[in-house]
């Protein structure tokens, strides 16, 4: 059996006076300056301390500053290095700026996987490169493996493999095998425990709790 944890990334710093009309700013620029928040700081080393994230295989992250500043308290904790897959990162958009998408981008996005805007992905094209990742990680038979990564490719893979998955707009509502596994919003940081057997299907899935703010 193995077991992936996946995590989405710490609360951002997002309190800059350059971008503070993030909408209208760069997209690629505001994205990128996206280093943790003091207190995304503080619960990113939380998560060093959740049990089940000790003795792991191996950690991936995307490239952004943000996955890779919760990964790294987990990877010296554990005593191995990060190590990054263009394939989990964060999802390509289209737009040069926030305000060039629609209002209801994310919904439209759930409620049609083939939905993009211009040269962007849309979520097949994300599952298609996620599931290539979740594949090669399968292969290597690992016990535990933690991956940190956003929040939209973590979303739309749950909905992929979970029995419910209702989005309207603002609140997900999430089962596997009638067990809830999100009612609400997903926080920053989350971990999602997914489990899977011998023939590489998946069994389990649990949202593991911890004690951040």
């Amino acid at each position: 059996m193995a077991t992936i944890y996946l995590i989405r990334h710490s609360a951002p710093f997002v309190e800059i006076e350059n971008y503070q009309d993030y909408k209208n700013v760069s997209w690629a620029e505001y994205n990128k300056n996206m280093i943790l928040s003091g207190v995304g700081e503080e619960n990113a080393k939380k998560l060093s301390d959740v049990e089940e994230l000790q003795r792991v295989d191996e950690i991936y992250a995307s490239n952004s500053f943000r996955a890779i500043g919760t990964a790294k308290y987990i990877a010296e904790k554990n005593n191995i290095k990060i190590k990054l897959d263009p394939r989990i990162n964060e999802r390509e958009f289209g737009v040069n700026r926030i305000s060039d998408l629609p209002d209801d981008f994310t919904k439209l996005s759930f409620d049609d996987k083939s939905f993009k805007v211009n040269n962007g992905e849309s979520l097949n094209e994300v599952d298609e490169r996620f599931n290539s990742f979740i594949n090669f990680i399968l292969s290597k038979n690992n016990k535990k493996t933690i991956v940190v990564l956003h929040g939209i490719i973590l979303l739309s893979f749950l909905k992929s493999i979970c029995s419910t998955f209702d989005f309207d707009g603002r609140n997900f509502d999430i089962k596997f095998n009638d067990k809830v596994i999100l009612n609400g919003t997903p926080k920053n940081p989350e971990i999602y425990k997914i489990e899977y057997n011998e023939d590489k299907n998946v069994i389990n899935i649990v949202n593991v709790k911890t004690t951040n703010k």
